[in-house]
């Protein structure tokens, strides 16, 4: 694991030696990268990583109790921006629950007052990198963020495991999904998956 590139003190309750928060570096370490995505953002490692690497990072986290680790981690850096929301294929209201620690936040039901939105009601532009961990709910995020994805054409990192089976999907639906607007899977690690526009 590449080892974090900020000088400041982490305020997490769960550490994740086997983070690929670099894992497709290599494939844009030559680019200038305008607006990357964080979706899943948990306290920041991935945000932490990539902020010095791009102009923008929009993060996305909606676990209220991680929050203020989340704002603590980020609160000097000035290119990142904090949407405290989940993300799906359709706007609405979830409730949330672990599976086990705060990594494992996931959507329960779609009851609760957690907001959920799509990622294409942001209108972003400039988008060359999107990670996705949405602790199964990686398909509908997909959904909602489809016209974003064929707009851009970022390069995407997303995570694919069995998680998803609470949704009654699999990582075969998120390759689908992914073949079929046009993209390529360029490299894995578990659990992750790195796709692009060839």
């Amino acid at each position: 694991m590449a080892i974090l590139s900020v000088n400041i003190t982490m305020q997490y309750d769960f550490f994740d030696p086997d983070g690929n928060y670099d894992l497709l570096y290599t494939y844009v370490k030559d680019k200038q990268l305008r607006r990357v995505i964080d979706i899943g953002a948990w306290w920041g490692p991935w945000s932490l990583w990539w902020h010095d690497k791009a102009q923008h990072v929009e993060i996305f986290e909606p676990n209220q109790q991680i929050i203020s680790k989340l704002k603590y981690n980020i609160k000097d850096l000035k290119n990142c921006t904090l949407h405290q929301t989940a993300l799906g294929d359709k706007p609405g209201n979830v409730s949330m629950e672990y599976a086990s620690h705060t990594g494992t936040y996931h959507i329960k039901d779609t009851n609760g007052s957690i907001d959920l939105k799509t990622l294409d009601s942001y209108k972003f532009n400039s988008v060359d990198v999107i990670k996705i961990d949405a602790e199964g709910y990686e398909v509908p995020v997909l959904e909602g963020a489809k016209k974003t994805i064929i707009e851009n054409k970022p390069w995407i990192q997303i995570e694919g495991n069995k998680s998803g089976a609470r949704y009654g999907r699999t990582k075969l639906d998120i390759k689908k999904f992914l073949t079929d607007i046009g993209m390529t899977r360029v490299t894995k690690k578990w659990p992750d998956q790195v796709w692009t526009f060839r």
